[in-house]
């Protein structure tokens, strides 16, 4: 019987061994998935962060752009009129172009205009300076008339 006891307590003694060290596995298998839980968190979290950096910085760039481009438009588009008269002034235009033939300048008159910008035929020295293209002509040359009204 004494040998019995022994065998049985020998076996209690073996189950709660096994069972302290099942204990100690579940516990560590825990503490582990719950690392890579806090880990795989953490990474999300940061590739959610730096998505939201590109996207960001992406819609500014794009927006620069775009601004950019519509002031381009914006400023290809105005009608620069320049400080020229009809008597030689040397002030630059970027209004300019080849019309009919003839290069011409945007220009300032005596009185403003209701009808719209002012622009006079351009000469170098005599004369209308004939074109082809408006490439052809310049806006620093000087008016070879008055200012149209």
């Amino acid at each position: 019987m004494m040998k019995h006891i022994k065998i049985s307590l020998l076996i209690l003694v073996i189950c709660i061994i096994i069972y302290l060290f099942i204990e100690h596995i579940n516990h560590r298998a825990y503490e582990l998935l719950n690392e890579i839980e806090y880990r795989g968190n953490r990474s999300i979290n940061q590739i959610e962060k730096r998505t939201h950096q590109l996207i960001n910085s992406t819609i500014f760039e794009i927006n620069n752009k775009i601004t950019e481009q519509i002031n381009s438009v914006i400023d290809k588009s105005q009608k620069y009129i320049p400080l020229q008269n009809p008597y030689g002034a040397k002030t630059c235009t970027e209004w300019f172009g080849c019309y009919k033939g003839y290069c011409w300048a945007g220009c300032a008159g005596a009185f403003p205009s209701v009808t719209g910008p002012e622009w006079c035929y351009t000469r170098k020295s005599n004369g209308k300076i004939l074109c082809l293209e408006d490439k052809d002509c310049n806006g620093c040359w000087r008016c070879s008339s008055p200012c149209s009204v």
